[in-house]
């Protein structure tokens, strides 16, 4: 009778262990997914923050080329 229970518990343990396993599995995907996505957004924002830094660089370029131009002019 002891033997039956224990076989009951074990089955039951067993069966526990696989349904934590199949869930485990698809939290890997789902995180596998979201690192991925997550790669593609942070190379889209880096494209878009180099280019936005080189306007910047180039507008601030062209600011102190006028500003040096025009205090030698003035002497």
């Amino acid at each position: 009778m002891a033997l039956d229970a224990l076989d009951v518990r074990m089955a039951r343990l067993e069966g526990a262990y696989e349904q934590i396993d199949r869930r485990l599995d698809t939290l890997h995907g789902d995180v596998l997914t979201l690192t991925q996505r997550l790669d593609r957004v942070d190379q889209r924002l880096e494209q878009k923050l180099d280019a936005n830094f080189r306007w910047v660089i180039g507008v601030i370029l062209a600011n102190w080329t006028t500003l040096m131009l025009a205090i030698l002019m003035r002497r």
